[in-house]
């Protein structure tokens, strides 16, 4: 198939909803500012990287991602992992989409576990492989079925998919999941792509479980500035293998596809991953101030609304009980000037048409939410669901 041959859904939304007053569906964390960073370098007494940030050259970074910044990157995972087992891209989406490009071929296979990212499946069919769909479901906890990925496993089959912690549901994976998919990897001589964007964002933290790359050298890990930092401007993605086979490959198909990028954002991602904990404390604080809210609307709208308490991330999937389907639901709010992420976003199968996502990373939330609950006080009569 051709590149362009596929809508991006997510993105067609944003386009049309550029001005809208109600973000409910937003999922990476609250953004910084510049200044704040810089502030925050300067209390950790980082000035090596506030001089260098006003003093660098504006040549061409390295291809692969500069040695300081790798080496930065490689603290977030274990002894496994070294600078040279980290490959960087212009933003998490570019980190995908080249990976399989440069892993999958023609005619191969694929096993992606949904609902997930549409992008994780769209580069799956550039590469020309075909692939199988495994849904999760609410009623296992969002837990994949390892005996149904098993069972598609076919001779061609190069590529497991997944996400986690997981976007739209905020679940994780647990222990057994991981290792019974590492074991099918190791098993079958078959990849893990683990998008990890997710990560440091579990609500508690002794839930954070090792990364797929740490655990296997079948594994490759997604990271990005975006999500749990909040700070996707810097446009920093990174894959993470210890393969160094498969590096090889992401190198040289980092160079075809996206070899310049910002040495401003290295050295920024750089301050931000020294003051990692100050800044995920700064983002947990704002998502679990929206999650007492959230929680609270939900138990007080059970008649109407069903959704698991997320584990970690900025997104939770959230069941609708009334009379139409959770799309036509999300378009009327659409009109309404509240956006949220319908199913069809993520593809999902019939059986969790009911469901859209939403975002509560943001300090924005909080008036999203009131303005969710006037237009559902509003309808629910209508629907047939009076107020008690």
């Amino acid at each position: 198939m051709h590149l362009l041959d596929s809508p991006i859904r997510s993105d067609e939304l944003l386009v049309e909803t550029f001005d809208i007053k109600h973000r409910f569906y937003a999922s990476s964390a609250e953004p910084m500012e510049h200044k704040e960073l810089i502030a925050i370098a300067r209390e950790n007494g980082d000035d090596d990287l506030i001089d260098l940030y006003n003093d660098h050259s504006l040549g061409y970074a390295e291809n692969g991602g500069s040695p300081d910044l790798r080496a930065e990157l490689a603290k977030l995972y274990g002894e496994n992992i070294s600078a040279k087992n980290i490959v960087v891209f212009p933003g998490a989406q570019t980190g995908m989409t080249v990976t399989t490009q440069a892993i999958l071929h023609k005619g191969d296979h694929a096993i992606v576990v949904t609902p997930s990212y549409q992008s994780l499946e769209e580069g799956i069919k550039y590469a020309g492989a075909n692939f199988t769909r495994i849904a999760l479901c609410p009623d296992n906890d969002w837990q994949p079925d390892i005996a149904a990925i098993e069972a598609a496993i076919k001779p061609n089959t190069k590529y497991i998919v997944f996400n986690d912690p997981h976007n739209p549901s905020g679940s994780l994976l647990s222990e057994e999941s991981k290792q019974a998919l590492k074991a099918l990897g190791e098993q079958h001589d078959i990849i893990l792509f683990a998008d990890e964007v997710y990560r440091l964002l579990e609500l508690n933290p002794s839930d954070r479980s090792p990364s797929m790359a740490d655990m296997t050298d079948k594994g490759i890990a997604l990271g990005t500035m975006a999500k749990p930092f909040g700070c996707g401007g810097m446009c920093i993605g990174w894959v993470v293998c210890q393969d160094k086979i498969i590096i090889e490959k992401l190198l040289k198909a980092q160079h075809l596809f996206a070899v310049c990028f910002s040495r401003a954002g290295e050295i920024q991602a750089m301050m931000a991953l020294r003051s990692k904990d100050k800044l995920v404390e700064r983002n947990m604080k704002v998502i679990k101030e929206n999650l007492v809210l959230l929680d609270d609307f939900f138990n007080e709208y059970s008649d109407l609304f069903e959704w698991m308490l997320p584990q970690a991330g900025g997104t939770g999937f959230v069941k609708f009980k009334g009379p139409m389907t959770a799309d036509e639901l999300a378009a009327e709010l659409l009109q309404n000037e509240i956006l949220v992420f319908p199913s069809y976003v993520f593809d999902c199968d019939d059986d969790l048409k009911q469901y859209f996502r939403i975002g509560f990373s943001r300090r924005t939330m909080p008036a999203s939410l009131d303005a969710f609950k006037e237009f559902v006080d509003e309808r629910r009569a209508q629907w047939g669901f009076p107020a008690n």
